[in-house]
């Protein structure tokens, strides 16, 4: 059994038995009652927000790439791309926007793979300083997360020191790794070479972003991408009667949304989403039954809010790939 399969099934696993657990402390009966009250102008302002949110990030791209590609093509490639990045097994949607970029717009990797690297951390960083404010509103609540803060405001800084090496210093950003490989007599095999090579046109890919501005209107537009992000799981949570303050949403979604990263991971984040969630909102005073089913309501909803957009942007992308064609 190769790699892939076991980890597809290690995710099914995972999947089923934090589902279980989850919905055990629960009437799942709750999720579809909760989903029936849910009030339509909230879920409209909610899915109007989401799309906004996707209008900053194709315009992020759009300024990553050096205004090159066209923000109504990279608005329809970023509906795909969150919609397969959130369904697909193994954060599949990652090589979707590389491969996109390719497909359609003749961007070799190494641009598709740099733009899509810059974003990741510049998210990273806006996420964990809306966390930061969160966590010190939260922290009379809670004790902890006073720890929490200080460790939050470290990974800030590593955030922008990282950033900050990729873009000033990227000639030398691979030197001391390919001299440590030398040292192990590892310089000369193959395949390492080969990885060097890709990251080394990662490197060259990013000279377009060095510029100042470009990097300070793309840091500003992921602060609102993502307050518009953590928006939409307000307005949702409102929608279905759930008394949440914002500072408190703001943290459970950056729990589901850093979910992403670990290494037990369910299929589209279900389990692994809903536990983290209720994990974080339970000490905070949330209720047990309030918080799994928030959890499982929000998520539904975000499904098909991912869902509604990305067959938007196949058709889109299918409709004007038939106009050039003509």
């Amino acid at each position: 059994m190769d790699k892939r399969n076991q980890g597809l099934i290690m995710a099914v696993v995972i999947t089923v038995v934090l589902l279980y657990l989850t919905l055990s402390q629960i009437k799942p009966a709750d999720i579809i009652n909760t989903l029936k009250s849910i009030e339509p102008i909230y879920l409209i302002i909610g899915f109007l927000t989401y799309i906004f949110c996707n209008i900053l990030r194709a315009i992020r791209f759009y300024v990553l790439l050096n205004k090159r590609i066209k923000i109504r093509s990279l608005f329809n490639i970023v509906c795909v791309y969150n919609m397969v990045n959130n369904m697909a097994p193994m954060r599949a949607g990652e090589l979707s926007y590389v491969y996109m970029l390719k497909k359609l717009h003749n961007k070799n990797a190494a641009i598709g793979a740099s733009t899509l690297i810059v974003a990741r951390i510049l998210d990273f960083a806006a996420i964990c300083s809306l966390f930061l404010v969160s966590s010190w509103i939260a922290a009379k609540q809670l004790e902890g997360l006073r720890l929490a803060s200080i460790l939050t405001s470290l990974l800030i800084i590593a955030c922008f020191l990282l950033l900050i090496m990729l873009l000033r210093c990227r000639e030398n950003f691979l030197d001391p790794f390919t001299c440590s490989l030398d040292k192990l007599g590892l310089g000369n095999n193959a395949r390492i070479k080969y990885i060097i090579l890709k990251l080394r046109e990662i490197m060259q890919a990013m000279e377009g972003m060095r510029n100042i501005k470009t990097a300070i209107f793309a840091l500003i537009t992921s602060f609102f991408i993502w307050i518009a992000n953590f928006s939409v799981v307000f307005l949702v949570i409102k929608g279905m009667h759930f008394d949440m303050p914002l500072h408190i949403v703001i943290m459970g979604s950056t729990f589901t949304v850093l979910s992403t990263l670990l290494p037990i991971y369910g299929i589209a984040g279900l389990g692994t989403s809903q536990g983290l969630w209720t994990v974080i909102l339970v000490p905070l005073g949330i209720p047990l039954n309030d918080a799994i089913i928030s959890a499982f309501g929000y998520y539904i909803i975000q499904m098909a809010y991912y869902l509604t957009l990305g067959i938007y942007g196949l058709i889109s992308i299918k409709i004007l790939n038939q106009n050039n064609e003509i």
